[in-house]
């Protein structure tokens, strides 16, 4: 990082509106950012500038530098690479169809977590834990709460017969309760 003054870094961004741009920022971290360099600008030295914006003078000095390398853009946080992933795009891709096909062979009921950790175990040697599998399956577009199309000891008669009768036994409840 190269060095640059106060007066220098005032005098080359006297014409930026710093103020404005923070008030039309969304991201809080950058907003911060640029209201320590408007302090910078109005006249604070850099310790009330940063003290300004509850940051220490150093944390001002680099955001400085960041500025004046590679301007706006330059005050958002780079990416940080996070943890490996343990499966490959394709393997996600085949864990989507594998789940969908698993599924499709169920003739009611529902798939639980521990079941796709298990296919998973089985498919592709790796284990997750519960709230990473959560997170995979997020990740894939797959939602961990699902619907139970059928139950398995469903009776349709059962449920034919209770949608006819079931206006008129809660209209004798209700009579039941007037009379009460």
């Amino acid at each position: 990082m190269s060095v640059i003054s106060t007066q220098d870094f005032i005098k080359k961004y006297q014409h930026v509106n710093f103020l404005k741009m923070a008030n039309n920022e969304s991201c809080p971290r950058v907003r911060q950012r640029l209201l320590g360099l408007y302090n910078l600008l109005i006249g604070k030295n850099r310790i009330e500038a940063s003290r300004s914006v509850g940051r220490n003078p150093e944390w001002l000095r680099s955001w400085v530098l960041r500025y004046d390398e590679g301007g706006y853009e330059n005050l958002f946080d780079k990416p940080r690479p996070g943890q490996k992933k343990y499966l490959t795009e394709d393997e996600e891709k085949k864990l989507v169809s594998l789940i969908l096909q698993l599924q499709d062979d169920r003739s009611g009921g529902r798939i639980t977590g521990k079941e796709i950790n298990e296919l998973i175990k089985k498919e592709f040697k790796v284990e997750f834990k519960k709230s990473g599998l959560y997170d995979l399956l997020e990740r894939i577009g797959m939602s961990w709460v699902s619907s139970r199309s059928k139950h398995p000891k469903s009776n349709p008669k059962q449920q034919e017969n209770f949608k006819k009768t079931f206006k008129a036994r809660m209209a004798k409840i209700k009579t039941k309760k007037k009379e009460n």
